[in-house]
C-alpha cells in the first residue's frame, strides 16, 4: 500500500506555521511557563485559531452537500449489513443495538453520537477509554471494531448535521481539545495516524490513562487535525476517505503510525515515579522533550 503524505494534505505556509507553534511551546515547557503546567492552555490558543484559519473549502455548503449525498447513499446501500449487525449485537449479548453517548459538536454544542454497541454494558461510570484486550468488549464487538463497522450508524449523524466525513473526531466533553466551527468527522489524519491506539495505551496503567491520554495523546490529535482542518480541500478529503476505505478492508498502514509509534515510545520510557509526579515522560536521551513537537507534522510521516 502506498504511503499517504501527510505534507501533501498541507500548504508549506500551514507546515511553517505548525512548527512555528510547535517550537513555541517547546520553549515555553523548558522555562517552566504556564503552557507547560497547563496543556489545555496551549490548547485553547490552537483552538481559537481555527475559527479564523478552516479552509473555505470545511464551512462551504459544497462540502456540506457532498456529506449529505454520500451519507444517504452509504445508509442505503448499506442497509443490508446495518440489519446483519443488529441482529447479531442483539443476540450475542444483553444490552441495546445502538450505542449513545453525548460528544461535542460544532460551535461547542453537544450532540448524541450512534454507534453499534461493541460493549457489555457497566452499571455505573465505566473508563472512558477503550484498550487492546479489554474484557468488556463483547466476541461480535471485536469484529464490528476491528473493520470500523461499528461506525456506519454514524452516517445518521452526518444526515442530521451532527458530523460531516472528513474531521476532527468528536470528543467526549471533557477530552474535547477544539473548539471549532466546523463539524467534527467519521474519519480524519489523526483517525488514521491513531489507527492503533487502543494497542500501546493497552500498555499504560489503568491508573494513569486519563492523565496520559489527556497529556500526551489528545494535544498530539489536535495539532494534526487543526493543520488538516487550517488547509483541506475535496482532493485531500477524497485522500483521506480512501485511505479510510483501505485501512478498514488492510488493517492499519504502519506508514500513517509515526504520531501514535512516538508516543508509544514516551509511554515506554517514561520515568515513574519521579519529582514531577507520576506521568514524567524522559526520552532515551535523558532530556525531557514535548511530546507534541515530536510528532510535528514533517516529512517523516
Amino acid at each position: 500500500m502506498s504511503s499517504l503524505s501527510f505534507d501533501s494534505h498541507f500548504s508549506a505556509e500551514a507546515r511553517n506555521h505548525s512548527g512555528e507553534a510547535l517550537q513555541g511551546s517547546s520553549i515555553a515547557q523548558a522555562k517552566g511557563t504556564p503552557d507547560q503546567r497547563h496543556p489545555h492552555l496551549r490548547l485553547a490558543a490552537l483552538s481559537a485559531r481555527t475559527q479564523t484559519e478552516a479552509s473555505p473549502w470545511v464551512l462551504s455548503l459544497t462540502r456540506r452537500c457532498i456529506d449529505f449525498s454520500v451519507a444517504f447513499a452509504a445508509l442505503l446501500l448499506l442497509a443490508p449489513l446495518l440489519l446483519l449487525a443488529a441482529v447479531l449485537v442483539r443476540l450475542s449479548s444483553r444490552g441495546p443495538v445502538f450505542f449513545r453517548q453525548r460528544r461535542m459538536g460544532r460551535h461547542g454544542r453537544e450532540f448524541t453520537l450512534y454507534k453499534f454497541r461493541s460493549m457489555t454494558p457497566v452499571s455505573g461510570r465505566g473508563a472512558s477509554i477503550t484498550v487492546a484486550g479489554d474484557t468488556r468488549i463483547t466476541p461480535v464487538g471485536s469484529f464490528l471494531r476491528r473493520f470500523k463497522l461499528d461506525e456506519i450508524p454514524q452516517f445518521w449523524n452526518v444526515l442530521r448535521g451532527d458530523m460531516c466525513l472528513v474531521g476532527p473526531r468528536p470528543k467526549l466533553p471533557h477530552h474535547e481539545a477544539l473548539h471549532m466551527d466546523c463539524r467534527p468527522g467519521i474519519t480524519g489524519v489523526a483517525t488514521l495516524a491513531f489507527r492503533r491506539e487502543e494497542e500501546f495505551l493497552a500498555g499504560i496503567p489503568a491508573h494513569e490513562l486519563e492523565a496520559f491520554y489527556e497529556l500526551f495523546i489528545k494535544p498530539a490529535k489536535a495539532q494534526l487535525d487543526l493543520d488538516y482542518m487550517r488547509t483541506a480541500s475535496l482532493s485531500s478529503d477524497l485522500g483521506v476517505l480512501g485511505r479510510t476505505v483501505a485501512s478498514c478492508i488492510f488493517g492499519a498502514d504502519e506508514s500513517l503510525a509515526a504520531p501514535a509509534e512516538i508516543i508509544a515510545q514516551h509511554a515506554a520510557t517514561r520515568n515513574r515515579p519521579s519529582k514531577s509526579g507520576p506521568m514524567s515522560v524522559v526520552p532515551r536521551s535523558g532530556v525531557r522533550e514535548n511530546p507534541v513537537s515530536a510528532v510535528g507534522l514533517s516529512s517523516e510521516m
